[in-house]
């Protein structure tokens, strides 16, 4: 398998930056990286300057790779070939929202040959939650990261880097705050540890990462499907959705109420929010009420008993 990092960052927060140390520290360890790099205009621009460094760049203009680009990006990581000593990087632009993206690369079976993903976010540090209406997506792109880099500390003093560093550990306790060398080291030793193992296996794939000196243990997202009962009471489905665990950080799939059993709804948990959405779907006659489930280390037994208290209120 290959190692999968999806890198994300609002704007100007340095990703292409990141990269310039990342793949030159790779390539002393005798890895090999692939970029896919995702920009509205200048992706061909910054892919010449990664291409500098010997990294295989594939440039992607136009809209989000979470949306309109979508299909491009997974198409280009298709045809990637399972080769041992790779990494690939995922560079998004700064619009993405990474909890739609993490959902089709944690679920894909045509993916099956690189490793869940790893998601590394940078944070400009001077920036941090200054960006008026666009708070919400910087917010959610630290939130779902397995990983972070705050960058541009140089510019600031010491109270502002620890109030940013303490926001960032609430928002999400479990990402790892890495420099470039320490993220390389660790990208370095999980090549090694999968470059033989031909596919993901198991319900949540590789199980960790290996970690460097001082960096905590992290895992990767993974992703988990569960049948729902074919029908349910819809005041116990929306606590199901309100009360999910913490780790849950995308849930979706298809429901049908006990009040009205004839009719199917996909649902979504919002993000940053308990509430669920319900869309009218009108699916195949054998269409069964799932629920999927993204997120980083995913509590499975508590995640069934969940689906099996909804299954016994009747």
């Amino acid at each position: 398998m290959i190692p999968l990092v999806l890198l994300a960052g609002f704007l100007g927060a340095g990703k292409t930056r990141f990269l310039t140390d990342a793949i030159p520290a790779l390539a002393q360890r005798g890895v090999r990286s692939r970029v896919v790099l995702n920009d509205f205009q200048n992706a061909r621009i910054d892919a010449a300057r990664l291409g500098e460094l010997e990294a295989l760049v594939t440039p992607l203009n136009g809209e989000c790779v979470c949306c309109g680009s979508l299909r491009e990006l997974l198409q280009t990581l298709y045809d990637v070939p399972a080769e041992q000593g790779t990494v690939m990087f995922i560079e998004a632009n700064g619009a993405t929202e990474t909890d739609e993206l993490l959902g089709h690369l944690t679920t894909d079976p045509r993916l099956a040959h690189f490793t869940l993903p790893l998601q590394l976010t940078v944070v400009d540090a001077g920036r941090w939650q200054k960006r008026w209406w666009h708070n919400g997506l910087e917010r959610a792109q630290v939130a779902t990261a397995t990983h972070v880099f705050l960058n541009w500390t140089e510019r600031l003093g010491a109270p502002r880097v620890a109030q940013v560093r303490a926001a960032l550990s609430e928002l999400n306790a479990r990402a790892a705050l890495v420099t470039p060398a320490d993220f390389t080291a660790s990208l370095a030793a999980l090549t090694a540890e999968v470059g033989e193992v031909p596919a993901r296996g198991g319900r949540e794939g590789v199980a960790a990462v290996p970690r460097p000196r001082g960096v905590p243990h992290t895992h990767p997202f993974g992703s988990l499907v569960l049948p729902l009962p074919a029908t349910v009471d819809r005041v116990a489905f929306h606590q199901f959705v309100q009360t999910l665990p913490a780790a849950v950080v995308r849930a979706k799939g298809l429901v049908r109420f006990a009040d009205r059993p004839g009719e199917m709804y996909v649902w979504h948990r919002l993000p940053e929010r308990r509430t669920v959405r319900l869309d009218r779907s009108w699916p195949h006659d054998d269409a069964a009420a799932t629920a999927l489930f993204i997120g980083v280390a995913l509590p499975l037994e508590d995640l069934e008993q969940a689906v099996s208290r909804l299954a016994s209120v009747g």
